[in-house]
């Protein structure tokens, strides 16, 4: 606002200006998506800080045997979030890096003992979505907020007949979520018929699909019902649809439009069948659409429900979990095996390209390489990295995006140099990917 002061004289008066400051910006508002042996939660961190440990004295009590008493803090400067080490006993580690003090950022990783905290801001969180409650999906381990809203999404769907399509990278569990579509859905005590169609013969789709005759076709010395009619009552699930050959692709149209199958070298109509279709596919439909390698009728006839399954990078919490569960399903081979606190950082700060495939195999070694009879420590997890992929630090380095690359710098708490190394690649190479646009990637083919 604008003030005259009086007392000045008229010939020498003069106009002062008085600018009213822009009051400072809230502090951004931090939650730690916090996974411990209890529950998983999302806390947020007030201003005076938040003290985690095993103790009731703190300000958030875990339930971890390898957690301190006062383990670590938590702080919120300004715009960013600080963490602290309390002088706990088996340390405080940021990206898989142990740290007395640490600055952290979105999605970072810090690993306490057997407990897995993921750093968030308000601005990531999505206020429309509403609080999610109940269990994960059985068989699929790990109780993060992501797979607890996919758990649900899953259960609702399961009770309809509409198609479903599942997608996501390689080794997410894309059949686990078919299957737990069927299991939880008024088919369970129908068949669940899964196919994959990139393993089949190409001249025999349509056989495999629809069945066939006997003598339809050389070869043909018996008769075959198809996946269709053995899915009758239940589910069938077409895993890696979108590799499905355009030639073979309007006859499974017409028979989602009508689910009227007719077995080749069989005379007059078909039969309906009453099964339900889930498909999966890793690759983007929408771009063999548009590449006219995939029918668009087909694709929206198969997209009436998505259900996108979470790389293992975007849960970090859930690692731990299902590395647990690998480990209990591979005790009768390997024995019992336990993780160390030094393990579940390296493990929850890698960003695992393979996702769950790898982190089994990166078990599986570690196991044998591992000096101790049960526990694997933090050396047996960085040994099976670097003895993995042909001698590469990790999976990473064998297929590494601008995306990935990121995701490696965040785990590292923005430490470019640590990021680098964990990804197995020149820290120059590591930067020019950090400058690339997201659609361009780094492939390193044999």
């Amino acid at each position: 606002m604008t003030t005259i002061d009086d007392e000045t004289m008229p010939e020498t008066r003069e106009r002062t200006e008085t600018v009213e400051l822009p009051a400072a910006p809230p502090a951004r508002s931090w939650f730690l998506e916090i996974q411990d042996e209890a529950e998983t939660r999302r806390v947020p961190v007030p201003d005076d800080g938040l003290v985690l440990g095993s103790a009731r004295a703190a300000s958030l009590a875990l339930r971890d045997p390898h957690v301190s008493a006062r383990h670590c803090a938590f702080y919120v400067r300004g715009e960013r979030l600080f963490v602290e080490d309390l002088g706990s006993r088996n340390g405080t580690f940021v990206g898989g890096a142990r740290v007395e003090r640490a600055w952290t950022v979105e999605g970072a990783t810090v690993s306490i003992g057997q407990t897995t905290i993921t750093c968030a801001s308000e601005e990531a969180l999505d206020e429309l979505e509403a609080p999610v409650s109940g269990e994960t999906l059985p068989g699929m381990a790990g109780g993060s907020i992501t797979m607890r809203r996919l758990s649900a999404t899953v259960r609702r769907l399961a009770r309809l007949s509409a198609p479903v399509l599942v997608t996501g990278e390689s080794g997410v569990g894309k059949e686990l979520v078919a299957r737990a579509l069927h299991d939880e859905g008024p088919r369970t005590t129908g068949p669940f018929v899964a196919m994959n169609v990139a393993s089949l013969p190409r001249e025999l789709v349509e056989s495999e699909l629809f069945g066939h005759e006997r003598g339809a076709f050389t070869g043909a010395v018996a008769r075959r019902v198809g996946a269709f009619a053995e899915a009758e009552s239940g589910t069938l699930f077409l895993d890696e649809i979108g590799e499905l050959p355009l030639d073979a692709q309007p006859k499974l149209l017409r028979a989602l439009d009508g689910y009227e199958v007719r077995r080749i070298g069989s005379g007059g109509s078909g039969r309906r069948v009453d099964a339900r279709i889930i498909a999966a596919t890793l690759v983007p439909l929408r771009e063999r659409v548009e590449s006219g390698t995939f029918r668009r009728d087909l694709y929206h006839r198969l997209e009436v429900f998505v259900v996108e399954v979470p790389p293992l990078r975007e849960r970090p919490g859930d690692i731990l979990p299902i590395a647990r569960a690998i480990l209990a399903g591979l005790e009768p081979e390997i024995g019992r095996r336990e993780l160390s606190p030094g393990a579940v950082a390296q493990l929850s700060s890698h960003p695992w390209p393979g996702n769950v495939r790898e982190l089994r195999n990166v078990l599986q070694r570690a196991a044998d390489l591992s000096r101790s009879a049960v526990v694997l420590d933090a050396v047996a997890v960085h040994r099976a990295f670097r003895t993995g992929s042909g001698g590469a630090a990790s999976g990473a380095a064998l297929s590494l995006s601008p995306g990935l690359a990121r995701s490696w710098l965040h785990r590292h708490a923005g430490n470019v140099s640590a990021a680098a190394r964990a990804a197995g690649v020149p820290r120059t190479t590591f930067r020019k990917l950090l400058e690339a646009p997201e659609q361009d990637a780094l492939r390193k083919t044999s």
